[in-house]
Parts: structure tokens; sequence; C-alpha cells
């Protein structure tokens, strides 16, 4: 089965499985709650609009650089604005994690995949105290993002460059322990899966991980069974672009698909 078949028909799935909106039939209190108050609150923050205009910005750029994937091993040009389409976040989802930082009231947050820095910048945006760490393997790609952190005027983020099965290590070590991981980095079931044995151990009891593009091939569809599966999370949360592990160890077992 193609990437983009299987893609129409998880989403269908999706459709058909996930709870409505509204978090209607979760009787976890505190899943309840984070659900409610993460996924469906629509009301803008502050920061919102300034890093929808650098997107903007960045979506109008139609200078090219040169991008160096270390999961392949190769490098190409691509066009800035192309890589804002299709390599950021998008807006609803940007704003998911900048809802679960909030919520979870994370001071540690660990970011693999920085791309332009659109979610890191929503990440740091949180609490000006919190010490993000973003990693990127292409310093072209980099560079712009330190671009848009000073545009911001965003201080607490330290970006490390360079090949992220090398990096990873560097990352980790500036932390005690993480409250709060965003995984997008080599959309591979091996690496992801690699990636997250290395965060685990390093994670706070009430830690939240989350893993994007869970649904972009059946490759990242296996990596997030298996990882929820053999997760010490307590529960888990597929809302169909991105998984969410929660480890608060006083909740209730459970694994739920959730609506938008």
């Amino acid at each position: 089965m193609s990437n983009t078949s299987y893609r129409i028909m998880s989403r269908v799935q999706h459709f058909f499985k996930a709870k409505p909106k509204g978090g209607y039939g979760i009787h976890s209190p505190y899943i309840f709650d984070f659900v409610t108050h993460v996924f469906y609150e629509k009301r803008p923050y502050y920061c919102f609009r300034q890093i929808e205009k650098l997107r903007g910005n960045l979506l109008r750029d139609g200078s090219k650089i040169d991008v160096t994937d270390y999961g392949s091993k190769n490098s190409r040009e691509r066009r800035i604005r192309n890589i804002a389409f299709q390599s950021c976040k998008s807006k609803q989802d940007a704003q998911i994690l900048f809802r679960t930082a909030v919520w979870l009231k994370a001071e540690n947050i660990l970011e693999l995949g920085t791309c332009l820095g659109i979610t890191a910048s929503y990440l740091a945006k949180t609490n000006s105290h919190a010490k993000v760490v973003s990693t990127e393997g292409c310093p072209q790609t980099a560079a712009i993002a330190k671009s848009n952190f000073k545009y911001l005027n965003i201080n607490n983020v330290e970006l490390i460059e360079g090949d992220l099965a090398e990096t990873i290590k560097k990352a980790l070590s500036e932390f005690e322990n993480i409250d709060l991981v965003f995984i997008d980095a080599n959309h591979k079931k091996d690496s992801t899966i690699e990636y997250f044995k290395c965060i685990e151990d390093k994670l706070s009891k009430e830690a939240i991980v989350v893993i994007d593009d869970i649904h972009l091939s059946q490759d990242m569809n296996q990596a997030w069974q298996y990882i929820r599966t053999h997760s010490k999370a307590k529960a888990d949360i597929d809302i169909y672009s991105m998984g969410f592990l929660i480890y608060h160890p006083e909740i209730q077992v459970g694994s739920y698909k959730i609506k938008r």
C-alpha cells in the first residue's frame, strides 16, 4: 500500500473510531481536563499573531537554501516558502503544542527537529523562564530558525546543530529532567523508536511526550504503536496528526482517539 493510500484509509478509520468533539465519553478527569483545555480551547494567546505573521513572511519567501537531510544523507535545494508550507507544523497543531506546554506548566522542553523554528517559538513563548532545547541537522535551516528567534525576541531557546544520532546525547545532557518532548525529526520507524528510547529515562514524573505524524505512513504508525505499548506512559492520545503520551503516575490507564 502506498503512503497516500494508507493516509486516506487511516484518516477514514480515525474519523469513525475517534471520540466526538468536546471530550465526551472520557471518564478520566485528568484526561478530560487536558483534552478540553488543550484541544478544544479557542482563546488566542498574546503571541499567536506575532508568530503567525512570521509564518506568513516565510510562506512568501521565494529564496532558496541547501537543505541537508541526515536521514537520507542527501542535500537538495529548496525554497523557504516550500519548507514553511510542507515541513512546519500547521497553525492548529503548533498552538496545540503551545497549550500543552501552558497546561503542563512545562519548564524544561525538548524539541527534536527545529525546522524553521515555528514550533520552537510557540514553545518558548509559553514562559520566558522555560528552558527550550531544540535540535536541527541542516545548518542553513538552523540559521533561519535562529534569525526567526531574534525577530520574535526569543532568548530561551538553545539550538543544537548536527546529525541527531550524534547530538541527542548533548541535548539530553542539558536537562536534569524533561517536562515536555516534541519528536519531529527523522520520520522513520527505527529512528523514531530510538529517539524515544533515548529520552524516556529523562522524563519528569508528570511529563508529556508528543510524536509528530503518527499516520504519515505505515512505518510511522508502527513506530507509534510500538512506543505507546512499550512506554511507561499511563495514557496515550491519538489526534491523527500527532500522538500524545501522558506520564502522570496517578491517572487512569487508557488509550484514546480524539476528534478535533
